[in-house]
């Protein structure tokens, strides 16, 4: 009995040891815990920068910061109020100051507890911050940027411009100022100094083309239009609409529209030179184009259409021989139900679709004539003959 007692006196002295070891531990676990201070998982997040973050940099909240206090490593955090706290420090407001200036309050806070020797602020994490903007984007509205971000990644990452944007002049509203940015100067000259940093609260606006003052141009499953400029050539309106970028269909001709004219075929190599009217629309084809020869020629069919050719190229490539073919009585097929149309083989344009036919000249008419008459005289004479004999 008394060894049972003396078992059981010996197992409790155990547990209140070993409790009290493990209490101990624990206690100092706690301990170093304080000191080492858990990090938000903010602080945790990789920061990407452009450029190197200097003590210029302007505090507000969502900055996070690094403190090494001594033998402790804090993450704090920059409140919706401007405050950042520290524990058993208190604490000191931020908002709006550079980071230069609030190493220095922090670290007059902190001096109060910890020798300031042995204390060090630094950025753990940039704030993210919300831009507006408005008028010819694909996603209007209120966003959030990452740090750090530049107005040609922002527009690219919301989507990009609509197809009647006005890129020449696109608006940065920052507080009293407005900023005035032509972002094809960015997009196709490498004018990167255009390409500003947005900040907090800027408010973005992107025009639109006014109507009935723009160069329209549509090319294969896409439209886009241009703002009009007088001394603009077509090059120019084919530059600025972006089409450099886009898939290369192997365009085989230019069909220019303008108000109240009729429409008009050029060449790519033209558009270098040819300026246009307000409220044009220019169309690029792809497939291949045709022009129909037919009549007094050698050699009957489609050829390939070519803006800068005449009637009279057409003829000469079908081989015409001037005895047989009549120059001036050319004739031209058009329209979705052909229509005659008498033209001028050497000046009037040819478009795409065209039937030239060429008709016989008058010697070849009457030679055909005659050979039908003797024809019609020897059959009419070998009938006469049949009957003749058989009566």
């Amino acid at each position: 009995m008394r060894s049972f007692i003396a078992c059981i006196l010996l197992a409790c002295a155990f547990g209140f040891a070993s409790e009290s070891m493990f209490g101990n531990m624990a206690s100092k676990s706690v301990v170093l815990g304080e000191g080492a201070s858990t990090r938000g998982a903010a602080a945790l997040t990789p920061m990407y920068a452009e450029m190197a973050v200097d003590t210029n940099y302007v505090l507000g909240p969502g900055d996070f910061l690094d403190l090494m206090l001594e033998d402790k490593y804090l993450s704090i955090q920059v409140y919706p109020d401007g405050n950042v706290a520290v524990e058993e420090c208190g604490a000191v407001n931020v908002n709006g100051k550079t980071f230069g200036e609030a190493q220095r309050l922090i670290l007059d806070l902190v001096s109060k507890r910890y020798k300031r020797e042995y204390c060090f602020v630094q950025l753990a994490a940039l704030k993210k911050y919300r831009v507006n903007i408005m008028g010819a984007v694909a996603a209007v509205g209120q966003h959030v940027l990452d740090p750090q971000n530049r107005l040609t990644l922002f527009i690219r990452a919301i989507g990009g411009l609509l197809a009647n944007a006005n890129p020449e002049d696109i608006q940065v509203i920052r507080g009293n100022d407005t900023i005035h940015v032509n972002y094809n100067e960015m997009t196709m000259n490498g004018n990167f100094e255009n390409d500003i940093m947005l900040q907090q609260g800027d408010k973005i606006y992107v025009p639109f083309v006014p109507m009935g003052d723009n160069v329209s141009l549509m090319f294969p499953g896409y439209r886009t239009s241009v703002a009009y400029s007088p001394e603009r050539t077509l090059a120019d309106y084919f530059e600025l609409a972006g089409a450099n970028r886009m898939h290369n269909y192997g365009y085989k001709a230019v069909c220019v529209r303008e108000p109240d004219k009729e429409p008009r075929w050029i060449t790519l190599a033209d558009m270098k030179t040819t300026t246009v009217a307000p409220n044009t629309e220019v169309e690029f084809f792809v497939q291949e184009l045709f022009v129909y020869v037919g009549g007094a020629v050698n050699y009957i069919g489609r050829y390939g259409y070519n803006p800068t050719w005449h009637a009279i190229d057409y003829i000469a490539s079908g081989g015409v021989n001037p005895n047989t073919g009549s120059w001036g009585q050319v004739k031209v097929w058009r329209g979705p139900k052909p229509e005659a149309v008498t033209l001028n083989v050497a000046t009037d344009p040819i478009l795409p679709g065209d039937f030239i036919e060429i008709p016989k000249s008058h010697y070849e008419s009457f030679k055909d004539f005659t050979l039908f008459l003797a024809s019609l005289l020897s059959v009419i004479s070998t009938v006469f003959i049949i009957y003749t004999t058989n009566k």
